[in-house]
């Protein structure tokens, strides 16, 4: 289990990664216990995308920040499959 999660902004994350001292897996566990503690008082998750992050972790990733779990913002950004409401209930349905 990685623990230190809040010790970490994305680049000390993506370079943990990198340099295989933590697995994305591991990581990605840590940002959704995060999540779940958090979200009750924050209500900033609105669809939670857990398990189509842990099925990401399957594909090849690559790049500076693969395997870093990020929050995607439900305005203008678009995610296949995922419903999209600009975070208002007007666009919601």
């Amino acid at each position: 289990m990685f623990d230190d999660y809040v010790q970490y902004d994305g680049l000390g994350l993506a370079d943990l990664i990198a340099k295989r001292e933590v697995e994305p897996k591991e990581v990605l566990e840590a940002a959704i216990r995060r999540a779940e503690k958090l979200n009750p008082a924050l209500n900033a998750i609105v669809t939670p995308l857990y398990d189509f992050a842990r099925a990401r972790l399957a594909d090849n990733l690559s790049g500076p920040f693969a395997g870093v779990p990020f929050l995607l913002k439900d305005a203008h950004h678009a995610l296949k499959g995922t419903p999209m409401s600009n975070g208002s209930r007007l666009h919601k349905g």
